[in-house]
């Protein structure tokens, strides 16, 4: 009976010691957790009680510029609703180059490719993707990809490696996107001539192909100055 005891007590100062570090360890993020949950919400009473919690911390990002209060999106909490549009950008995506560019190696570069075609939906082969190197890894993407599994492929290349980007370029349109991590289906980018957008990867690409246009939405800056085989960009 003792040494069962023993273990028991064994167990529980072990589980204090984990929830401790993790307090410590995590503090900031649970601090900044509660603030944010408190946030006073019309259809939820009980963020009425609590909101002042949300308001000290509101007041105290104005007040000294802290990061506290997480900055509202165009997407429901979940992250799956698609980004807001003020018009459609049709484009012919059978004419025109596919690039992917990313900051990574080659072997997980082909990784990625092999990942990707097990589950896309074209009839795409391994050696129809022309990888080549520079100051960042090309790949030119065969030219029968479709819109849908090019999109997946950028989609697919940024969740991999957070430094990629899908490039399409033609003689009417070019434009480079990538995948918001704010989001689980949505991919943003912007056109040569500074229209932003966004594509919903669960809308139906095969006959919806157009780019969905957002002036108001956050797009990372991309240099378009080719050196050598890679694109130069800014991150």
């Amino acid at each position: 009976m003792e040494i069962i005891l023993y273990i028991f007590a064994i167990i529980f100062g072990l589980l204090v010691v984990g929830l401790l570090y993790t307090l410590v360890k995590d503090f900031k993020e649970i601090v900044l957790g509660i603030v944010n949950g408190c946030k006073p919400q019309l259809w939820y009473p009980i963020t009425w009680i609590v909101s002042p919690i949300w308001i000290v911390g509101y007041g105290l990002e104005k007040a000294f510029g802290w990061n506290i209060i997480e900055k509202s999106s165009d997407t429901d909490s979940d992250g799956l609703e698609k980004y807001h549009s003020t018009g459609n950008l049709k484009l012919d995506f059978s004419n025109g180059d596919k690039i992917i560019v990313s900051q990574t190696s080659q072997r997980k570069a082909e990784s990625v490719i092999r990942d990707f075609l097990e589950f896309c939906d074209g009839d795409l082969k391994f050696e129809s993707f022309k990888i080549s190197s520079g100051q960042n890894l090309k790949i030119d993407c065969p030219n029968q990809i479709t819109f849908y599994d090019f999109s997946i492929l950028t989609q697919h290349f940024c969740n991999k490696v957070t430094k990629s980007w899908g490039i399409f370029k033609s003689s009417w349109l070019t434009y480079y996107s990538y995948s918001n991590k704010k989001t689980f289906h949505n991919i943003v980018g912007q056109t040569t001539d500074g229209q932003k957008f966004s594509i919903y990867t669960l809308d139906d690409l095969y006959k919806d192909q157009y780019l969905r246009l957002n002036q108001d939405l956050e797009v990372k800056t991309f240099s378009w100055n080719l050196i050598n085989n890679g694109v130069q960009q800014n991150l």
